[in-house]
């Protein structure tokens, strides 16, 4: 068997892994960071859903204690079925059609959650947001017939 013998003057591969390194552990931490943030934006898509069909419930189920429903109970009871929202929803970003949904047995009621989430891993903004916008809006609709 052979050995090959190192010769004093022979060229070093050293400096080729760390170069390597550096651009392997580039790509593996934008992975990373991609991961944590869609994973981010899943929940928050998850509260959003889960709030606009709750809504949509009270609209159309009605209160239980006869109380009118109105489109003020309505978004409250959106806002109260996403508490892991940070920032919380505000009654702008909630919209229930019809606006009175009392009375009208039959008739769907639609309620649309509008949610802008804020991006916080680095490069995301680039990646999802058109001139480095810092959020990406998540929107939810839930329909259901009035009883």
């Amino acid at each position: 068997m052979m050995r090959a013998r190192i010769e004093p003057g022979a060229p070093r591969d050293g400096g080729a892994a760390a170069v390597e390194f550096a651009i392997v552990a580039f790509v593996l931490v934008l992975l990373l960071f991609g991961i944590i943030q869609f994973g981010h934006l899943f929940f928050q898509w998850l509260e959003v859903t889960h709030a606009a069909r709750e809504g949509a419930r009270w609209a159309a189920l009605g209160n239980p204690t006869g109380s009118v429903v109105t489109p003020g109970t309505t978004k409250f009871k959106v806002r109260e079925a996403a508490p892991g929202l940070n920032p919380p929803l505000s009654d702008p970003q909630i919209q229930v059609s019809p606006s009175n949904p009392a009375g009208s047995a039959g008739q769907p009621v639609r309620v649309t959650v509008r949610y802008p989430t804020p991006l916080f891993a680095p490069l995301m903004q680039n990646l999802f947001g058109v001139g480095g916008a810092t959020t990406f809006e998540l929107q939810s609709s839930a329909v259901q017939r009035i009883e």
